[in-house]
């Protein structure tokens, strides 16, 4: 059976700072999840516990209290909304993650591309530099794999994203691109196999719809390597503003599509 969107695993509400949309409430989310039949949504706002070492100030506006703000969640006949965070992960590939607050969430997503951040997530010599950050990215990858965090609740967040080559003037749209290209196949198969083997989803999150087709080739490879490898795809929005869910629900439909997914291939953190 083919792959059914009938979940959103990765959604901000007004609470994360990139977000602050005073429209993008728990409430308009749910009312997402019931217009489209979804099952299962999680609220995951950007988050680093206050209750673990932040040296380089990750994320300082948002910590326990605040994303704890955002309980009880709303609920639907027919939807479970369900509680987690992006949990971030810092220059020396430490998650803001506490044992108390890991036991009391849901999900975690977790983004090793979140290299924009000078001096916070990426050196400042690597800042420019599109081959170390390559070599960032391998870094933050095996980093989260041996954080020991309980897999069953943990994705992979948006791995082919803008986001490994953006923060600096001169960074251009495709950039990312580029450095996904430079990581072989082999290296690939490593970190996908090891991401199976310890039980950790892989979202289906990016801006599929901006990308030529060329583009769109060289991304594919990447997620072709996670199918190969036997991994479980959830999918996810990310939508920081309710103009996203409808975006986001288009550049799902287009990947799984496009590699053919079925629903033996589904992660399913809750059942």
């Amino acid at each position: 059976m083919k792959f059914k969107i009938d979940h959103d695993l990765h959604i901000h509400s007004q609470l994360s700072p990139c977000s602050r949309d005073p429209e993008q409430t728990t409430e308009r989310i749910l009312q997402y999840a019931v217009e489209n039949n979804l099952e299962h949504i999680v609220l995951t706002d950007h988050f680093w516990d206050e209750n673990s070492p932040n040296p380089y100030g990750m994320w300082p506006v948002n910590g326990c209290e605040k994303v704890l703000s955002a309980l009880p969640l709303p609920q639907a006949d027919g939807v479970q909304f369900h509680f987690g965070v992006e949990a971030d992960m810092d220059l020396d590939c430490n998650i803001g993650l506490s044992k108390e607050m890991v036991e009391k969430l849901d999900f975690i997503v977790v983004p090793t591309t979140h290299m924009h951040f000078r001096n916070r997530t990426v050196r400042d010599e690597e800042f420019t530099d599109l081959k170390a950050r390559k070599e960032r990215f391998i870094e933050r990858w095996d980093a989260l794999l041996n954080s020991g965090l309980p897999f069953h609740k943990v994705g992979l967040a948006h791995i082919t994203c803008h986001l490994i080559s953006a923060g600096y003037p001169e960074s251009k749209w495709t950039d990312h691109i580029d450095i996904l290209d430079w990581i072989p196949d082999e290296t690939f198969k490593r970190l996908f196999s090891q991401s199976e083997k310890v039980g950790m989803g892989i979202e289906i999150n990016d801006n599929f719809h901006k990308y030529s087709d060329d583009e769109f080739e060289r991304i594919l490879r990447v997620y072709k390597i996670a199918v190969d490898c036997g991994c479980h795809f959830y999918r996810a929005s990310d939508a920081h503003h309710p103009k996203d869910f409808a975006v986001g629900m288009e550049n799902s439909q287009r990947l799984i599509d496009v590699l053919n997914l079925d629903e033996d291939q589904k992660f399913r953190p809750f059942g």
